[in-house]
């Protein structure tokens, strides 16, 4: 067997370098029954991020740079450069994130063992300094551990493998490359026609939070953001006129009830309360803003938030995520 660890990146060529290095080195150490190389998507047309993993002169590890900017973008790349190189497993890690001990082999053999169309491993939380107690009582990037084995609905690519044969023409929905979710898409849609997402609990990857988004501000965009992909997907699969009608009306509501919650927390100064209120307020907000047909493209490279509020696009059709015909 074949497989490729994929890391995508943008513009953060010593983040990138260090996870190189852990992978490379699990890479090497892989079971015998299954050949592993390291692919780096360098996001950034300017080759930041390839420049910096050339130079450590690895064997078995390559950087391309995919110039189209968006994270459907990037793993498409990936996707395109394992196909062509006949490979048969593609992994996904984050270039922030840290594989610990035995996670590569953890992956492969869980896959293994199930013969699932993906594998879904856990990612912990670290942060380098402490939060403040406002962000911890609100759980913001808590991860639900799930029982060892058991299958999801969907996963992220934080910490992801794919069976490429399984997974045939899916490919990521260019239609979410900005706002994000279209791995939560893909894996959707890969559930839905009959793929097994299994959840592989020892395989860990750590995600060490950057301090700049230990912030009120930054946690609860990203909820509105997740809220927003949330709200779209359930518009893509939602059936009938309706289906618009419940995600405004979901949304209004959790807006609503959080805006409550936080209200009432304050009054009784419980941090747990008045958090998690915010939180899921600002899910709902972000959920709205879908049911309005507005889209928040998070990872839109520009400082000012509001111009990440686009028209959402209107539809997700699976010609937005299967290979079209004249690509890589």
């Amino acid at each position: 067997m074949h497989a490729t660890v994929a890391i995508l990146t943008f513009h953060r060529p010593e983040q990138v370098c260090e996870t190189v290095r852990l992978v490379h080195a699990q890479a090497a150490a892989a079971p015998p029954w299954c050949e592993v190389d390291v692919l780096v998507v360098d996001n950034d047309p300017a080759a930041s991020g390839k420049e910096a993993v050339e130079a450590l002169g690895l064997a078995g590890v390559r950087c391309v740079v995919e110039p189209v900017p968006g994270i459907s973008a990037g793993r498409n790349r990936a996707l395109e450069e394992a196909s062509a190189a006949g490979r048969d497993l593609l992994l996904f890690i984050d270039d922030d994130g840290t594989p610990v001990s035995g996670w590569l082999e953890g992956m492969l053999e869980r896959w293994r063992e199930t013969g699932a169309a993906a594998v879904a491993g856990w990612v912990d939380t670290r942060y380098p300094t402490r939060p403040s107690p406002w962000i911890l009582a609100g759980g913001f990037f808590e991860r639900s551990r799930f029982p060892d084995g058991s299958e999801r609905p969907a996963a992220a690519c934080g910490n992801l493998l794919l069976d490429l044969h399984q997974l045939g023409d899916l490919r990521f929905s260019t239609a979410l490359g900005l706002s994000g979710g279209e791995d939560t898409l893909l894996t959707r849609t890969l559930v839905a026609r009959g793929g097994r997402i299994v959840f592989a609990r020892d395989a860990v990857v750590v995600d060490h939070v950057a301090t700049e988004r230990v912030t009120r501000r930054w946690v609860l965009a990203r909820q509105l953001s997740h809220g927003n992909t949330s709200g779209l997907l359930d518009l893509h699969f939602g059936t009938g006129p309706l289906a618009r009608v419940r995600v405004l009306a979901g949304g209004a509501g959790r807006v609503a009830v959080g805006l409550t919650r936080a209200g009432w927390g304050a009054l009784r100064r419980d941090l747990r309360t008045d958090a998690r209120g915010w939180r899921l307020a600002a899910r709902g907000a972000g959920m709205t803003l879908a049911g309005l047909g507005l889209s928040w493209n998070e990872y839109a490279r520009s400082p000012r938030p509001l111009s990440r509020l686009v028209r959402a696009p209107r539809s997700l059709a699976p010609g937005s995520f299967r290979r079209e015909e004249g690509t890589r």
